[in-house]
């Protein structure tokens, strides 16, 4: 069949190219010069009668005279007035039929670019968007003029259906270069929309490629000018800013390229000496402000020459983001410092490195300097602690087997998933998990579940007994009660080496007795008690199970207390983690308690005892005054690299080494409970020895 059509085809193409050949028409042979004479007369006729119908309609008759001069000349201007006339009929199925059909059969058409022009308009009506752009694309510079401002509009609505934005630029370009007033504004507003789509690549391509003049070029250099902003190559972006409103003066993008040249000069004003600090200063988290001022207070004192600029957050992101900006644009801070609330934290970490401006959050919340390279956290964190306490636990004193008790609120569980995790990584394994809900005022039960006591069918060593008992025991009341004593002198199953409670000191102290009760003995730094209790209660093989704790175990030291703590026996040998305390021989965090309870006193005149985030503040503020005054930096960039640099700096809350992710890399403070109350573990008891304790 293809080769038929391609014979019928280099038939036809000879028979046109022979004048004097004859042709029958009408049942008459006759030259076809001749025949194409009347052939036309015959033409406007048809047209005549055709003027009077609608498109589809006079279509048709143009049809029937194609058909009967097939082969003269002539009839190729029918079935081309015909693909107009269906294409005006919404027909373009019918159209692309018969415009084929004269590009086929008619190959020497003088109008045949026009031809294919309409062809193009069929497919692109039939949904074949691609083709009809690739055609316009193809014969647009053969146009005629006064068809290429049609043509460019057909062809930037084809590539915009097509989903080739760059494309839509490009015509949409040509639609407003052969365009004035209203028609050439919509059209360079909606090449602007396209460019508005397009990624900095395609941008980049299309302003080099265009001609200079190109009415384009206004919305591409700004669109430059704003992604290079966001990516914070300002010289460029200033560059292409000035561009704009330098060449386009009354264009509409003036104002705006004029306000990113002025946004360029804020950010890169920078006061080497200015640190600034963004923190809640009022609203409910007011007090946490004021004890990161307090810790920055003391971190500063006697330091001439720098000086501290201070926005308040609310403890809202809206706040904290405002805050930064008016630090980093009013103040030019070469540093700013806060973030406190787990609310503000992320958005002001967002802020600050969009910014590029250097920012060191005092949030425990994981995760914030993912945000980028500007962003730094110095604060206790669940992982940090869940790592530190595993590697006690396991990497230092050999235990593998774990129980988890915790509350159902973000502290417990964020604290116990970062623990079942390290525990898990490390080839370790949680025997018991139970959680329970903040206000939990009954532990009993839950520690019987846990320890094997509150389903006793599921144990074979009860089920026995009862079953000795059934067999020794007729009588119905002496079996009950031989029973119900057997349940009570039952010994709890405590098949892990620690129970790991992150919960606060309320919950702690309701806790740690319930276990007692159920004779889970915790004493693991008192080898004597241990002994007496496997000796009274018949249990040789009794192994104590160690108590762990987070730093929530700190937030109320009565816990602790020798005389008022009516529950410190219940958490003798307990071992808990926190990034700080105050009780601590370390040097430096002795320096700085002794600073600060000589600066800051309580109402009643009494040393006020610094908490974690008075330190943590503390620590921020004197690692910047170092690069500031010692090393003297004078932009953010050099900051950010001296502060990602800082390697055993000696801080209140530890040696600090800031490490890959920006976050502190810290041995922390591991406490436990003895006879006189609260202490420090010292260095040869966290060099690693047995599970039997200290």
């Amino acid at each position: 069949m293809r080769v038929r059509r391609m014979l019928a085809a280099a038939l036809l193409l000879m028979l046109a190219a022979c004048p004097n050949r004859v042709i029958v028409v009408n049942g008459q042979e006759m030259p076809v010069t001749q025949a194409n004479d009347v052939a036309r007369q015959d033409l406007e006729a048809v047209r005549a009668e055709a003027r009077a119908l609608a498109p589809e309609p006079a279509a048709e008759k143009l049809l029937a005279f194609a058909s009967r001069y097939r082969g003269v000349p002539v009839a190729a201007e029918a079935l081309h007035e015909a693909g107009d006339l269906l294409l005006a009929a919404h027909r373009p199925d019918r159209a692309a039929q018969t415009l084929g059909t004269l590009l086929t059969e008619y190959p020497l058409y003088p109008r045949a670019n026009e031809a294919k022009y309409s062809l193009a308009l069929a497919d692109i009506g039939m949904g074949r968007a691609r083709d009809g752009l690739s055609t316009i694309d193809s014969l647009y510079t053969h146009l005629p003029d006064e068809k290429k401002l049609q043509a460019a509009a057909q062809a930037a609505a084809a590539a915009e259906a097509a989903g080739a934005i760059p494309e839509t630029v490009r015509w949409m370009n040509e639609v407003a270069a052969r365009s004035s007033g209203d028609a050439r504004t919509q059209a360079l507003a909606r090449a602007a929309d396209a460019v508005d789509r397009l990624p900095f690549v395609d941008v980049a391509k299309l302003r080099e490629s265009l001609p200079p003049d190109a009415p384009v070029q206004q919305a591409l250099a700004m669109k430059l000018a704003r992604i290079q902003l966001h990516l914070r190559d300002y010289p460029r972006a200033e560059e292409l800013a000035r561009e704009v409103f330098s060449r386009w003066p009354d264009g509409p993008y003036a104002k705006d390229a004029q306000a990113i040249v002025q946004r360029i000069s804020r950010l890169t004003f920078v006061r080497p000496n200015v640190i600034g600090l963004a923190v809640p200063l009022s609203g409910n988290y007011k007090r946490w402000g004021e004890a990161i001022l307090q810790g920055v207070g003391v971190a500063l004192e006697g330091t001439p020459g720098l000086r501290l600029a201070v926005r308040d957050t609310r403890g809202e992101p809206d706040g904290a983001a405002a805050a930064l900006e008016a630090l980093a644009l009013e103040e030019g801070a070469v540093v700013v410092l806060g973030g406190v609330t787990n609310a503000e934290a992320e958005r002001a970490a967002a802020t600050a490195e969009e910014l590029q401006l250097p920012f060191v959050s005092l949030s425990k919340q994981e995760g914030l300097t993912d945000a980028g390279p500007n962003v730094f956290q110095n604060m206790l964190t669940a992982s940090a602690q869940a790592r530190a306490l595993v590697e006690l636990a396991m990497g230092r004193r050999g235990m593998k087997r774990f129980a988890i008790m915790y509350p159902q609120i973000p502290y417990g569980v964020e604290l116990a998933n970062a623990f079942w995790d390290e525990v898990e990584a490390r080839g370790g394994e949680v025997r018991a998990a139970e959680t329970y809900a903040a206000d939990r005022t009954t532990f009993t039960p839950l520690v019987k579940d846990m320890v094997g006591k509150l389903y006793l069918d599921e144990r074979t060593d009860f089920k026995d007994t009862v079953k000795e008992i059934a067999q020794k025991e007729k009588d119905p009341f002496r079996r009950r009660k031989a029973i119900e004593k057997a349940r009570e002198r039952l010994d709890p199953v405590t098949d892990f080496d620690a129970i790991f409670i992150p919960d606060f000191t309320k919950n702690v102290r309701l806790i740690t007795p319930a276990l007692a009760v159920e004779d889970v003995v915790t004493q693991t730094c008192l080898p004597e008690e241990v002994a007496k209790i496997r000796k009274t209660t018949g249990r040789p093989d009794l192994k104590p199970v160690q108590l762990l704790g987070g730093n929530g175990w700190g937030a109320d030291p009565s816990l602790f207390d020798t005389v008022t703590g009516q529950g410190m026996r219940y958490v003798r040998c307990a071992i808990f983690v926190d990034g700080f305390f105050a009780g601590s021989s370390r040097p430096a965090t002795k320096a700085f308690v002794e600073a600060f309870e000589k600066k800051y006193r309580g109402p009643n005149g009494e040393p006020q005892v610094p908490t974690i985030l008075e330190a943590s503040a503390h620590d921020a503020a004197r690692m910047a005054r170092d690069l500031i005054v010692d090393r003297k930096v004078q932009t953010r960039a050099a900051f950010r690299d001296g502060l990602a640099s800082v390697k055993g700096f000696k801080g209140a809350t530890g040696d600090i080494t800031m490490g890959p992710k920006r976050t502190p890399e810290k041995e922390l403070f591991f406490l436990t409970v003895d006879k006189d109350g609260l202490r420090e573990l010292t260095k040869d008891e966290l060099a690693g020895f047995g599970a039997g304790g200290p």
